[in-house]
């Protein structure tokens, strides 16, 4: 295995992504960690040549990357260095079909790549939605996930018995991006799971916080899959 591309806001907050991919059978040296501050890559080859690629959560993507002005009681957290490195990993990673597994933060950086939009505060423009940004303890199941689409791969394990995610974010997924599926949304409406359409392009993206969550069976087989899809692109 070449190695499964980590991107991160940090080297600090890495850490349970990290520990989550080891738990899932991956060894320290068979990750590559990028954060903004130490790549030292060029980003679009990383992304191409890499066995896989996961994108963590963290700080508010920059609204004009999806079309819009930032609000002004948004309190957004932006990180426009992060936002290009993870774009040109992307671009990379969309011309060799790298899987791709994107979390939290990174399944809206997936939607933006492409062509999607987000709400920049569920808050303050979605009236009636649940709180989703329960940040302590980090593995506080705070809400269920409904599955709209039972048959695709993420959508059959979620469909096995009843599930409760972790959540902790004030932004989520408004237009879809081009070629992605919903798989399963929050109560209020959310998305929650959302894939690539065609089967040719292996990416998977949840809102809540599966590196948290690795105690829990059906959990740890979302991060089988994506170990398990990297370890076969150069088998």
């Amino acid at each position: 295995m070449t190695g499964i591309v980590v991107s991160c806001e940090n080297q600090s907050k890495s850490r349970p992504y990290v520990e989550a991919l080891k738990s899932a059978g991956v060894k320290g040296d068979e990750i590559i960690l990028v954060t903004p501050e130490k790549n030292g890559h060029h980003l679009e080859t990383l992304g191409a040549e890499a066995s896989g690629l996961m994108l963590c959560g963290g700080p508010d993507l920059e609204p004009w990357r999806y079309g819009q002005s930032p609000r002004p009681d948004a309190n957004l957290a932006l990180e426009p260095k992060l936002d290009q490195l993870e774009l040109e990993l992307l671009t990379g990673a969309r011309e060799t079909r790298t899987p791709v597994w994107a979390i939290c933060r990174g399944m809206q950086t997936v939607n933006v790549f492409q062509g999607g939009t987000l709400w920049q505060d569920i808050t303050t423009q979605i009236e009636g939605v649940l709180d989703h940004d329960i940040p302590e303890p980090r593995d506080a199941l705070v809400h269920e996930v409904h599955v709209v689409a039972r048959n695709e791969s993420f959508g059959r394990l979620l469909s096995i018995e009843a599930v409760e995610v972790n959540s902790r974010h004030h932004q989520a997924i408004r237009h879809l991006g081009r070629n992605l599926t919903v798989v399963a949304t929050s109560p209020d409406g959310l998305v929650e799971v959302l894939v690539y359409s065609s089967d040719e392009w292996w990416v998977k993206g949840v809102q809540w916080h599966p590196e948290n969550l690795v105690h829990l069976t059906t959990q740890r087989r979302l991060w089988a899959e994506f170990v398990d899809t990297a370890r076969s692109r150069y088998s």
